[in-house]
């Protein structure tokens, strides 16, 4: 099978191959997925660079996120069958077949399979369930104001969507040409610019609580925006330049700050919420396929033009390799 490989860490169009290797072989626990799309996120360029949780083992596949078919499944694997649709996030996923552990495999419900294609199958393993996962963490109220940043990001926009229907008044933090905007759950009404956070979130009311995909020293400004006993959840680092805060900021103000990754939240989270957070998002996406855009699809093949198209339309959508 072809797929595209690494033997070293470094940037994604210097070290990426495109391989023939052996298709591998399910083993117990695990399934066999003939794979039809992989979305391109930017966890992969941080695997490929060695800079994420996961790390390489070489000669690695790069990729995590697809959708396909099951083609076979290992002893033990129940629920799961050659022929179903599915989606999945494991590392592997940049090839024409990728072993995934069942546990990271999601079948696409049968009643919703003709309103769900490829393009939202790929993505469903990693922004929906994000997004969803995120929301259970900080367990607002009705009424809450929530502030999400990178938002022109997918999971800003889903968490909207989700916001929304929980009751809870979303604003989203995005930055625009040098400067920041605020806007509303839509994304689409400006409700305050600024030429830094601190001053974009000034004449805000406080939130209840931050989700920040970026870090660095603007977190300084999202923890002076929150509301006594507020929560701040960092699930990304696309600024991890240290900063520096006092203990009594988040002291004397009874704050939460702690971290989210999708991997330990599908751990540590029971079977009953993983399985409703999995109804929630295929019929979200199912309603809503605008929630997950994508900008353009290339073969395995044409992976520099995809890498490339990637990086230069972040916040407009996700490239696919089909």
């Amino acid at each position: 099978m072809q797929a595209l490989i690494f033997e070293q860490t470094g940037e994604p169009l210097e070290v990426l191959a495109l391989a023939d290797v052996p298709v591998p072989q399910a083993g117990p626990g695990e399934v066999l997925i003939q794979v039809t799309a992989r979305s391109i996120q930017p966890a992969d360029s941080l695997f490929i660079g060695g800079r994420y949780r996961v790390k390489p083992v070489f000669p690695q596949i790069a990729g995590f996120d697809g959708a396909g078919v099951v083609s076979a499944v290992g002893a033990g694997v129940s629920g799961l069958a050659a022929g179903q649709r599915v989606a999945f996030r494991h590392p592997g996923a940049w090839a024409e077949f990728a072993v995934v552990p069942a546990a990271r495999v999601y079948p696409v419900p049968d009643d919703l399979a003709s309103r769900l294609d490829d393009t939202m199958v790929s993505q469903f393993a990693l922004n929906p369930l994000t997004a969803w996962g995120l929301l259970q963490m900080v367990d607002l109220p009705r009424g809450s104001r929530l502030l999400a940043t990178a938002g022109r990001s997918a999971i800003a926009g889903l968490l909207g969507y989700l916001g929304d229907a929980r009751g809870i008044e979303v604003e989203r933090l995005v930055r625009d040409n040098g400067a920041y905007r605020l806007l509303d759950a839509s994304g689409q009404r400006t409700l305050a610019l600024g030429d830094d956070p601190s001053q974009t979130l000034a004449g805000a009311a406080p939130y209840q609580a931050v989700l920040d995909a970026v870090g660095g020293p603007g977190t300084v400004a999202l923890i002076d925006a929150m509301a006594p006993g507020g929560k701040l959840v960092s699930y990304g680092v696309l600024d991890d330049r240290p900063f520096e805060i006092r203990a009594a900021t988040v002291l004397y103000r009874n704050l939460t700050w702690q971290g989210f990754g999708i991997a330990g939240w599908l751990d540590q989270t029971d079977a009953a919420a993983l399985a409703q957070a999995r109804r929630d998002c295929w019929e979200m996406l199912a309603r809503r396929p605008d929630l997950l855009p994508v900008t353009g699809q290339y073969p395995l093949a044409e992976y520099k033009a995809a890498l490339r198209q990637a990086r230069a339309s972040q916040g407009e959508g996700k490239v696919l390799l089909v």
